[in-house]
């Protein structure tokens, strides 16, 4: 614990990253929002293919489960998943180092 308050120890980059990590954690927002509409677009377009190659003859329940079978869509949802996954880690990060902050201006 001793080495948290200590300049020169392994936190004397805490400034730049405290000062760098909100950019980083907005760009992954954007990242992680941009993917959850991409999803969902896509989502829509497989509905309406599905529903058009139909014909009208199959229930809402079997269109959505074919959508959840199709390989673009899966794509789009680890996609939104992984964009998701970085925003919370770059966010837990910033956390973690104001944190390490107060605890450096406690003392």
């Amino acid at each position: 614990m001793d080495n948290i308050l200590k300049p020169g120890s392994q936190n004397e980059g805490l400034e730049e990253k405290l000062q760098s990590l909100p950019d980083s954690i907005s760009i992954a927002l954007k990242t992680w929002r941009k993917a959850t509409l991409d999803k969902k677009k896509l989502h829509a377009e497989k509905y309406m293919e599905f529903r058009v190659g139909s014909m009208g003859k199959r229930m809402v329940g079997e269109i959505e489960a074919m959508i959840d079978r199709d390989g673009d869509y899966y794509a789009a949802c680890l996609n939104e998943a992984s964009a998701e996954s970085e925003y919370k880690r770059l966010n837990e990060s910033l956390m973690a180092e104001k944190a390490l902050a107060r605890l450096r201006t406690a003392f």
